[in-house]
Protein backbone atom coordinates (compact mmCIF):
# COMPACT_ATOMS: atom_id res chain seq x y z
CA UNK A 1 0.00 0.00 0.00
CA UNK A 2 1.25 3.23 -0.94
CA UNK A 3 0.24 6.11 1.01
CA UNK A 4 0.53 10.39 -0.07
CA UNK A 5 -1.70 13.27 0.07
CA UNK A 6 -4.54 12.89 -2.05
CA UNK A 7 -3.59 10.12 -4.01
CA UNK A 8 -3.42 11.38 -7.30
CA UNK A 9 0.39 11.97 -7.67
CA UNK A 10 3.24 10.10 -5.65
CA UNK A 11 0.96 7.53 -4.47
CA UNK A 12 -0.30 6.31 -8.06
CA UNK A 13 2.78 6.63 -9.63
CA UNK A 14 4.90 4.89 -6.99
CA UNK A 15 1.55 2.20 -7.17
CA UNK A 16 2.44 1.81 -10.64
CA UNK A 17 5.82 1.78 -10.88
CA UNK A 18 6.01 -1.45 -8.01
CA UNK A 19 3.36 -3.50 -9.69
CA UNK A 20 5.25 -3.56 -12.52
CA UNK A 21 8.40 -4.30 -10.90
CA UNK A 22 6.79 -7.00 -8.91
CA UNK A 23 3.92 -8.52 -10.77
CA UNK A 24 2.70 -11.24 -8.41
CA UNK A 25 2.52 -8.48 -5.37
CA UNK A 26 -0.73 -7.37 -4.97
CA UNK A 27 0.21 -3.26 -4.81
CA UNK A 28 -2.75 -0.70 -4.18
CA UNK A 29 -2.75 3.09 -2.95
CA UNK A 30 -4.80 5.55 -1.18
CA UNK A 31 -4.74 9.26 0.27
CA UNK A 32 -4.85 11.04 3.60
CA UNK A 33 -6.98 13.32 2.54
CA UNK A 34 -10.30 12.56 0.86
CA UNK A 35 -10.03 13.31 -2.59
CA UNK A 36 -11.87 9.85 -3.70
CA UNK A 37 -12.94 9.24 -7.10
CA UNK A 38 -10.25 11.86 -8.66
CA UNK A 39 -8.22 11.13 -11.60
CA UNK A 40 -4.72 11.12 -11.70
CA UNK A 41 -2.61 14.59 -12.13
CA UNK A 42 -2.13 14.75 -16.31
CA UNK A 43 1.19 15.19 -15.06
CA UNK A 44 1.50 12.20 -13.50
CA UNK A 45 -0.27 10.53 -15.52
CA UNK A 46 2.16 11.38 -18.83
CA UNK A 47 5.54 10.64 -16.73
CA UNK A 48 4.14 6.93 -15.94
CA UNK A 49 3.28 6.58 -19.59
CA UNK A 50 6.65 8.15 -20.91
CA UNK A 51 7.85 5.03 -18.63
CA UNK A 52 5.21 2.61 -20.66
CA UNK A 53 2.93 2.43 -17.18
CA UNK A 54 -0.79 3.42 -17.33
CA UNK A 55 -2.24 5.32 -15.00
CA UNK A 56 -5.22 6.33 -16.94
CA UNK A 57 -7.67 4.39 -15.16
CA UNK A 58 -6.71 5.41 -11.87
CA UNK A 59 -9.24 6.74 -9.49
CA UNK A 60 -7.97 7.81 -5.86
CA UNK A 61 -9.56 6.92 -2.82
CA UNK A 62 -9.09 8.10 0.90
CA UNK A 63 -6.91 5.38 3.40
CA UNK A 64 -9.21 3.52 5.59
CA UNK A 65 -8.22 1.38 8.74
CA UNK A 66 -9.63 -1.35 6.93
CA UNK A 67 -6.92 -0.09 4.03
CA UNK A 68 -4.09 -0.16 6.29
CA UNK A 69 -5.19 -3.03 8.34
CA UNK A 70 -4.97 -5.18 5.25
CA UNK A 71 -1.84 -4.10 4.38
CA UNK A 72 1.22 -6.27 4.91
CA UNK A 73 3.74 -3.23 3.58
CA UNK A 74 3.24 0.04 3.84
CA UNK A 75 5.37 2.91 1.98
CA UNK A 76 4.44 6.85 3.03
CA UNK A 77 5.80 9.26 1.05
CA UNK A 78 6.11 11.87 3.33
CA UNK A 79 6.81 10.98 7.49
CA UNK A 80 3.39 13.01 7.99
CA UNK A 81 2.12 10.00 5.72
CA UNK A 82 3.35 7.55 7.60
CA UNK A 83 2.01 9.35 11.27
CA UNK A 84 -1.51 9.39 9.39
CA UNK A 85 -1.30 5.55 9.27
CA UNK A 86 -0.04 4.56 12.95
CA UNK A 87 -3.10 7.15 13.55
CA UNK A 88 -5.29 4.80 12.06
CA UNK A 89 -3.72 1.48 12.76
CA UNK A 90 -1.33 1.77 15.37
CA UNK A 91 0.01 -1.42 14.81
CA UNK A 92 1.00 -1.10 11.45
CA UNK A 93 3.34 1.47 12.25
CA UNK A 94 5.93 -1.07 12.70
CA UNK A 95 5.48 -2.22 8.27
CA UNK A 96 5.14 1.70 7.39
CA UNK A 97 8.57 3.01 5.42
CA UNK A 98 9.48 5.47 3.15
CA UNK A 99 10.20 4.21 -0.03
CA UNK A 100 13.89 5.40 0.22
CA UNK A 101 14.02 3.69 3.93
CA UNK A 102 12.62 0.38 2.41
CA UNK A 103 15.33 0.03 0.08
CA UNK A 104 18.22 0.90 2.00
CA UNK A 105 16.65 -2.12 4.87
CA UNK A 106 16.02 -4.25 2.26
CA UNK A 107 19.58 -4.23 0.91
CA UNK A 108 20.87 -4.39 4.89
CA UNK A 109 18.38 -7.58 4.80
CA UNK A 110 18.70 -9.06 1.99
CA UNK A 111 16.05 -11.43 -0.35
CA UNK A 112 13.20 -12.21 0.69
CA UNK A 113 13.13 -16.03 1.49
CA UNK A 114 10.46 -18.42 0.23
CA UNK A 115 6.50 -17.32 0.25
CA UNK A 116 6.19 -15.74 3.01
CA UNK A 117 6.64 -11.63 2.57
CA UNK A 118 4.81 -10.79 5.67
CA UNK A 119 8.31 -12.35 7.55
CA UNK A 120 10.77 -10.77 5.61
CA UNK A 121 8.74 -6.83 5.88
CA UNK A 122 8.79 -7.60 9.91
CA UNK A 123 12.94 -8.55 9.32
CA UNK A 124 12.58 -5.09 7.97
CA UNK A 125 10.47 -3.93 11.13
CA UNK A 126 13.08 -5.73 13.74
CA UNK A 127 16.30 -3.82 11.41
CA UNK A 128 15.14 -0.77 11.88
CA UNK A 129 13.58 -0.98 15.39
CA UNK A 130 17.24 -2.22 16.71
CA UNK A 131 19.06 0.62 14.92
CA UNK A 132 16.99 3.33 15.50
CA UNK A 133 17.35 5.92 17.82
CA UNK A 134 14.26 7.80 16.96
CA UNK A 135 10.55 6.63 17.54
CA UNK A 136 10.41 8.32 13.68
CA UNK A 137 9.38 6.68 10.30
CA UNK A 138 12.64 7.54 7.99
CA UNK A 139 14.67 10.34 7.40
CA UNK A 140 13.56 13.56 6.16
CA UNK A 141 15.78 13.18 3.59
CA UNK A 142 13.92 9.86 2.28
CA UNK A 143 10.78 12.13 1.89
CA UNK A 144 8.85 12.24 -2.03
CA UNK A 145 7.99 16.39 -2.22
CA UNK A 146 4.48 16.45 -3.34
CA UNK A 147 4.33 17.53 -7.31
CA UNK A 148 1.32 19.38 -7.16
CA UNK A 149 1.43 22.71 -9.09
CA UNK A 150 4.65 21.73 -10.29
CA UNK A 151 5.17 21.42 -13.81
CA UNK A 152 5.59 18.06 -16.07
CA UNK A 153 9.47 18.27 -15.49
CA UNK A 154 9.55 18.01 -12.06
CA UNK A 155 6.68 15.06 -11.95
CA UNK A 156 9.54 13.11 -13.97
CA UNK A 157 12.13 14.35 -11.44
CA UNK A 158 9.85 12.29 -9.00
CA UNK A 159 9.12 9.22 -10.97
CA UNK A 160 12.81 8.84 -11.63
CA UNK A 161 13.45 9.79 -8.00
CA UNK A 162 10.35 6.95 -7.28
CA UNK A 163 12.09 4.34 -9.41
CA UNK A 164 15.84 4.71 -7.57
CA UNK A 165 14.31 4.26 -4.41
CA UNK A 166 11.82 1.69 -4.45
CA UNK A 167 14.18 -0.66 -7.24
CA UNK A 168 16.19 -2.32 -4.81
CA UNK A 169 13.25 -2.88 -2.78
CA UNK A 170 11.52 -4.31 -5.40
CA UNK A 171 14.06 -6.92 -6.18
CA UNK A 172 15.14 -8.01 -2.79
CA UNK A 173 11.10 -8.88 -2.44
CA UNK A 174 11.32 -10.36 -5.65
CA UNK A 175 13.88 -12.57 -3.72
Amino acid sequence: MFVCTGNICRSPMAEALFAHLVPEAEVASAGTMDWSGQLAHEHAVTAMAERGLDLSAHRSRRLTGELVDGADLIVAMTRNHGWAVAARSPAKEAVTFLPAELSRLADQVGDRNGPDAAQWVSALADHRRAQSTTPFIGRPVDEIPDPIGEPLPYFRSIATRLERDLTPAAARLRG
